[in-house]
């Protein structure tokens, strides 16, 4: 009786064992099968990502390659504020927003028109 007992519990760990590891969290973003979204837009290039394993809320990167320009990623959140990263040719830089990212936009300055030009919101 008691090797049908502890046959019993023994199955019972082992399975409350593989249903647990099979809820478990991920421990990154990478893990999760997340990963950032990258958007190219001739010359410019933003990644943005809401959940980057830094501690932070969300993160966005651009870079700028060609030469002698003037660009900007505008990046808008869920509640409709808009915040910006401004980059020139050959530079990048990066933000930690405090909330997510909902969408971004690739702008250029344009020397003819003296305004900024603006790609749709992606």
């Amino acid at each position: 009786m008691h090797l049908k007992t502890m046959v019993k519990a023994v199955t019972t760990a082992a399975v409350l064992t593989a249903v647990s590891a099979g809820l478990a969290a991920p421990a990154s973003a990478d893990e999760a099968g997340t990963a950032a979204t990258t958007i190219t837009w001739g010359n410019l290039q933003a990644s943005f990502d809401n959940n980057p394993g830094n501690g932070a809320e969300s993160w966005l990167w651009a870079w700028a390659g060609g030469s002698g320009g003037s660009y900007r990623v505008d990046y808008q959140h869920y509640d409709s504020s808009i915040g910006s990263v401004w980059v020139n040719s050959g530079q990048g830089a990066s933000v930690n927003p405090s909330k997510d990212i909902w969408r971004v936009r690739g702008c250029w300055w344009d020397n003819r028109s003296q305004a900024w030009g603006c790609h749709g919101w992606s």
